[in-house]
């Protein structure tokens, strides 16, 4: 039993004396870095949100002094034909796409709208302008480059964390692909696709559904279809490429679709039909760094009600 007593006070008296203050040094030092990244990740909330001020005005000072440009694409107008019941995709006889679809594509600009010249002297990466007004911070311009430029990068290049929502490096905008697909984090501060996943419970896409994406040659209104959790691991059971900017048959199409509409979180009263333009929406979503939120939309067709659309978005959203 003394024995025991020595060997324990000898364990004692071998630890250096230096360990203490060594470890309360290194705690020190963690909780300053933690700080450092803290000032510096408000600093650069502060500083994405004041770019994208700059940005409004500068698009909405231009549009002001030139009323004629950035009108939306006919959203009311003479009545569509009868539209078939909100459900699953719609495909004509033999897999072609419906003929009034066809026919009713807008034309596209033969040059910029002017509404995006200050935004291209300031950056010409500048592809178009992404807003909903049931969400203030996403009213901002989308660049596009390459998939990793703009992800830890703001709009005039310096670093942020927030990076800058960017078209994907595979789409087209002129001519413009049959899904443009936009990439922005989740940013825990708000900006961003940081509120995306509160669309999940309904209510703010119940009173205003309508997103507008305009590119330097085309303006659209978009509706979703679908809200989505999936995976981009190849070996979860939820795996899912959504990066799809074309589809060489309407079947393709609407395999694409339907799988996003089976596994949404909410019931869309939206009808997509094969001839529709696409728009997707994906950002991160959860603790697994391969889930992926995705906000599926189809445009808004010339000469399709707007308002009855959101009149139907009041009464038919639902849960699964």
């Amino acid at each position: 039993m003394q024995n025991g007593r020595k060997r324990r006070s000898a364990n004692h008296k071998a630890r250096p004396a230096w360990l203490p203050r060594a470890l309360g040094i290194a705690g020190a030092a963690l909780a300053l870095v933690a700080v450092v990244l803290l000032v510096s990740y408000l600093i650069q909330g502060h500083q994405t949100r004041q770019e994208q001020a700059t940005q409004r005005a500068l698009f909405r000072d231009q549009a002001t002094a030139n009323p004629a440009e950035g009108t939306p694409e006919a959203s009311t107008g003479p009545a569509a034909p009868e539209a078939a019941a909100p459900g699953d995709m719609v495909q004509a006889a033999g897999g072609q796409e419906s003929s009034q679809a066809q026919l009713e594509q807008p034309v596209e600009r033969q040059v910029m709208d002017d509404r995006f010249l200050p935004l291209m002297r300031r950056n010409s990466d500048t592809v178009g302008w992404l807003s909903y007004s049931m969400i203030p911070e996403i009213d901002f311009a989308v660049v596009q480059r390459d998939n990793e430029h703009y992800m830890y990068r703001g709009f005039t290049g310096e670093k942020n964390v927030a990076g800058t929502v960017f078209l994907d490096q595979g789409n087209s905008i002129r001519p413009r692909d049959r899904n443009l697909i936009l990439h922005g984090h989740n940013m825990k501060n708000g900006t961003m696709f940081g509120k995306l996943a509160r669309l999940m419970d309904g209510q703010m896409l119940k009173a205003q559904p309508l997103f507008t994406f305009d590119t330097l040659y085309q303006d659209a209104r978009y509706v979703p279809y679908a809200l989505t959790v999936f995976s981009v691991d190849p070996r979860h059971p939820l795996y899912f490429d959504v990066i799809k900017a074309n589809f060489e048959e309407a079947a393709a199409l609407g395999q694409y679709v339907n799988w996003l509409r089976e596994h949404s979180a909410l019931r869309f009263p939206t009808q997509v039909e094969p001839g529709d333009r696409l728009l997707t929406l994906v950002t991160c979503h959860g603790a697994d760094d391969d889930e992926r939120l995705v906000l599926a939309l189809r445009a808004v067709r010339p000469g399709e009600d707007a308002e009855a659309l959101v009149r139907e978005f009041a009464t038919g959203l639902s849960r699964p």
